[in-house]
């Protein structure tokens, strides 16, 4: 199990909502090799530990092993290098999106719903809050309650909110194509709980008269899987090894 926290070391004040998740031997390998290939300078002082073989769980062996893991965690925790890696980025948000987007497929809206929570609550400890891959679990979040026809607009709502928030000083032309979407499908989860839309109608017309986008289109999961595919002290511990 990985805990990512968010302490403040100087008041002494732990993060009362860590995001726990899996991850195994073969997730931690694939993200040294990544890392290793791309930054190997950076790695220098990491020795990354010997696959246990089956049966060999000796306390000590376990111990040496967690360690590793964490200090290797540590590094990508001060390293904004390491952080913005393929590798470091698929190993903190690729398996739980792979598992949200299998729930989708099933019709399990509010089981998908769940994982891509937890999802973010792990990527917003670890990246900025208007960082690339926080923006698009965010807009994915919503993309669920889109896709489950707004069954989950009542859930979802405070999420939308989270995300037109952070979308308000973001700059970026890549990121910015999702963000007329994101606003069509706002309006229609406003809609749905019956809130006032007309401050995103008047966004969204803003957005096609300035040319930012030429239709209006809803998150739908084929597209905004597609596009985001594309695109205080972190504390970061292992609860247990395997």
């Amino acid at each position: 199990m990985l805990q990512v926290r968010q302490d403040n070391k100087e008041s002494r004040l732990f993060d009362p909502d860590p995001a726990n998740v899996e991850r195994r031997y073969t997730h931690f390998l694939d993200l040294y090799n990544g890392l290793k290939k791309d930054h190997a300078s950076l790695l220098s002082g990491i020795a990354f530990p010997r696959k246990i073989m089956m049966g060999n769980f000796e306390p000590n062996l376990i111990s040496n092993r967690c360690s590793a893991f964490e200090s290797l965690l540590d590094l990508i925790a001060n390293e904004s290098r390491l952080r913005e890696s393929p590798a470091a980025i698929s190993f903190f948000q690729d398996i739980e999106l792979s598992e949200a987007r299998r729930l989708i497929d099933e019709n399990k809206f509010d089981q998908a719903l769940s994982v891509l929570e937890t999802s973010f609550r792990l990527l917003n400890k670890v990246y900025t809050d208007r960082s690339r891959v926080v923006l698009s679990v965010l807009c994915r979040i919503v993309a669920c309650a889109s896709a489950s026809s707004n069954a989950l607009a009542g859930p979802v709502e405070r999420w939308a909110q989270l995300a037109l928030r952070r979308y308000e000083a973001v700059s970026d032309s890549d990121l910015l194509l999702i963000y007329a979407p994101l606003l069509h499908s706002c309006i229609s989860i406003w809609e749905t709980l019956g809130r006032d839309k007309s401050k995103l109608v008047e966004e969204l017309n803003s957005l096609r008269k300035r040319g930012k986008m030429t239709t209006f289109c809803s998150i739908t999961i084929e597209y905004f899987w597609k596009c985001t595919t594309l695109f205080g002290d972190i504390a970061v511990r292992l609860l247990g090894c395997s």
